[in-house]
């Protein structure tokens, strides 16, 4: 049994798949699913998806590329919620800054609502699910200033620069990306990686692993990318699998 540690179960792409996908992936052994949060203002359907779904848990926040303010009073209402395991996703993206965009003045903008989000991790004791693309040296010094917090670099994909939370006791988000040929950097550094700071998630929709890359990710190709990291690793499947299920309960709170 094993946990997609992030899904965006309440994208449009699983709206006429939703529970064809769910059940799919529940079949191979997933036996819980956690829905990050992107924008704080759409928050209903996740709840209702954690609330109807005894195995569906999220993480309340903000992402750093969502533009609209943040809302506080749903982050408030919500922070408490019992399926409420973490908050986030939240991070810094430099990638995706448009054009025409002061850079400064959103990189500024994204470092002040990622300090906003690790004060309420800090205050609600629940870890972080951190996004970083572009910006990794940046959220790594930022990160490394703090003691006692705890938190995932979701979607790992082998930087050098982020390696070194792993001092600071973060765990790294292996996902689809292990599977494709192009991930050189992510399959050599992810052996500098403690196995007991390792989870797994699709970031479905997106993601895909080989050999499905262009269909719509599910949880249900977990156990390929467990496969994939156990040939890595050179670590039995079945062992690997138990020693990260603990790893996600730890990280999580959750038993």
């Amino acid at each position: 049994m094993i946990t997609d540690t992030h899904i965006h179960i309440d994208r449009k792409e699983y709206n006429s798949i939703r529970e064809e996908m769910l059940n799919r992936s529940r079949k191979v052994g997933i036996e819980r699913f956690i829905i990050p949060t992107v924008d704080s203002n759409k928050v209903s359907k996740i709840v209702e998806l954690s609330e109807n779904n005894n195995d569906i848990y999220f993480a309340i926040g903000h992402h750093s590329n969502t533009i609209e303010k943040i809302n506080d009073k749903n982050i408030t209402d919500l922070i408490s919620h019992k399926k409420c395991i973490a908050i986030g996703e939240c991070g810094l993206d430099w990638f995706r800054i448009k054009k025409g965009i002061n850079k400064n003045e959103e990189k500024k903008r994204q470092i002040k609502l990622l300090k906003q989000q690790i004060f309420l991790s800090m205050e609600s004791n629940k870890p972080l699910i951190l996004h970083t693309r572009g910006a990794e040296k940046e959220i790594a010094e930022l990160l490394y200033e703090y003691n006692n917090l705890k938190g995932v670099i979701h979607c790992y994909v082998g930087s050098k620069e982020l390696l070194r939370l792993i001092e600071k006791g973060f765990y790294f988000g292996i996902g689809g990306v292990l599977t494709y040929k192009s991930a050189k950097d992510l399959k050599k550094n992810i052996k500098k990686i403690p196995i007991d700071k390792l989870v797994l998630e699709t970031d479905g929709p997106f993601l895909t692993p080989e050999p499905y890359r262009k269909k719509i990710n599910e949880s249900s190709y977990i156990p390929i990318i467990l496969n994939e990291l156990s040939n890595i690793l050179g670590k039995n499947k079945i062992e690997l699998e138990k020693i990260i299920e603990e790893n996600t309960n730890r990280l999580f709170n959750l038993s």
